[in-house]
């Protein structure tokens, strides 16, 4: 999971929201921004804690890749003492001792360590075989559940109040994440403690916990495709870090050490399984499915739309041809190209048709039904069709609701999570391709073994349904 998304706790449960930033989606309803980067262990090149008295985050990994050279995620990681920039609570690096406990304060608290190759969280009796480990408070979650604050851990007051915050977590394939919590701005409320636990199991962390945060909350990475996953300066693409405490205006504070992890972009971003397919409006028999298969295609979309539209229209006959020819078929709906101009009213009636076609069918239950936009589109135009999609996405208990349109539709509707399934057109697209496709198509108004065609990529094996 690498990205970046609005949330909020409510009644003990993350809720998330589209990057939106008034009225519904306000501070002043709770809401705030969050970044996740997870790093698979298999992606983990190497880790160090760095110690860097009176640097920043940014300067830090400035320093690494100069030294190095490297992909590199750096973030801060423990509290320090504010005159001195010393670690606060027994920290170790390189199986040495490197600062000492506070007496009263720090004994009980756990640590955010790497041992043996794999992170952790929890207390450390000594520093034999740990690569680092630095004190942090309080534990969020343990068992895979949420925590009360330990008292033992002695969490300060001001750390279990609303801040932005940094957070790391463990998931339970060993995948190490951090979590950077927006807060002190115009725009974004920050969490509690408790809170941030309940993000942080909503978000798959079994074992986790708070780093320190306020304004020393920052993360940093010098890799691009990370930085615009993570959509940080996302405008003007300079920055290399982000600074969770917005009333801070991008200024990174020394933060005297940090943790980097050193990853393998290959292994972090790696290349989707692609599987060649076609859509067509034109009913495909035995023979043309077999010999549109014979070309290597391993999936047709197909139209699931009433009789009325039979030139076009999917029937039983031709699944059965198309399964028997090898292929899966991607279930979609269109009547006309601007439909989802209708909004709810307009999605609930072709949710309606559609479910009806699949079901006459046999379309499996649990696969997706891709509705429409197949128009140029703006911001004016949002919530029409996220409208459209929710209404259609009713009305079709037992399926899953797909999206088709360019690339800002897709992008939009994905942050707002109107569709679980998404297929970009290359049209209206400027050359940009989402993250968030499942399909890819590619061109328009082709041929393939005689049948007119459009020419798309999957990047996922299980992309349809056979019957």
């Amino acid at each position: 999971m690498i990205k970046h998304t609005r949330v909020r706790i409510v009644n003990g449960k993350m809720e998330e929201a589209p990057l939106q930033y008034s009225g519904a989606y306000s501070k002043a309803q709770g809401w705030t921004d969050i970044r996740v980067a997870d790093i698979p262990l298999a992606a983990v090149m190497s880790t160090e804690l760095v110690i860097a008295k009176g640097k920043t985050v940014p300067q830090i990994l400035a320093d690494l890749v100069s030294r190095k050279g490297g992909n590199w995620l750096v973030f801060n990681a423990s509290f320090f003492n504010q005159q001195t920039g010393t670690i606060v609570g027994k920290a170790y690096q390189n199986g040495k001792i490197i600062a000492q406990d506070v007496a009263g304060k720090t004994e009980h608290r756990p640590h955010l360590y790497h041992k043996g190759g794999r992170f952790g969280v929890g207390r450390l009796a000594t520093p034999t075989g740990v690569d680092w480990a630095v004190v942090d408070v309080p534990t969020l979650t343990a068992g895979g559940k949420a925590l009360a604050l330990r008292p033992e851990e002695k969490t300060p007051s001001d750390v279990q109040a609303i801040n932005p915050r940094m957070i790391a977590g463990i998931k339970p394939d060993g995948t190490f994440g951090v979590i950077a919590v927006d807060g002190r701005g115009n725009v974004d409320r920050g969490l509690n403690s408790k809170e941030s636990g309940i993000l942080a199991m909503n978000l798959g962390y079994g074992e986790s916990v708070n780093l320190d945060g306020g304004s020393s909350a920052t993360i940093a990475t010098n890799n691009r495709q990370l930085l615009d996953a993570l959509e940080i300066d996302k405008d003007h693409k300079k920055r290399t870090y982000h600074v969770a405490d917005m009333s801070r205006n991008h200024s990174a504070a020394p933060v005297h050490h940090a943790v980097a992890i050193q990853f393998d972009p290959a292994k972090l971003f790696p290349k989707p399984v692609t599987l060649f397919g076609v859509d067509c409006a034109q009913p495909l028999n035995a023979t043309k499915a077999k010999a549109v298969a014979g070309q290597g295609a391993k999936f047709v979309a197909r139209y699931l739309v009433p009789e009325e539209y039979k030139w076009k229209r999917l029937t039983l006959s031709e699944a059965q041809a198309i399964a028997a020819a090898g292929m899966q078929i991607v279930s979609a709906f269109e009547t006309k190209a601007n439909r989802p101009e209708g909004g709810a009213l307009a999605g609930t009636e072709d949710g309606s048709k559609a479910y009806k076609e699949a079901i006459a069918i046999g379309q499996p239950v649990g696969t997706a039904i891709y509705f429409a936009v197949d128009y140029d589109t703006g911001p004016k135009d949002y919530d029409t069709i996220e409208a459209y999609l929710r209404a259609a996405a009713m009305a079709i208990p037992g399926y899953e609701v797909g999206a088709y349109g360019e690339y800002e539709i897709i992008e939009e509707m994905a942050k707002r999570g109107a569709a679980k399934h998404f297929w970009q057109t290359y049209a209206w697209s400027a050359g940009k391709k989402s993250a968030h496709a499942d399909i890819w198509q590619y061109k328009n108004n082709t041929v393939l073994a005689g049948h007119p065609v459009d020419f798309n990529e999957s990047y996922r094996t299980d992309v349809g349904w056979k019957i």
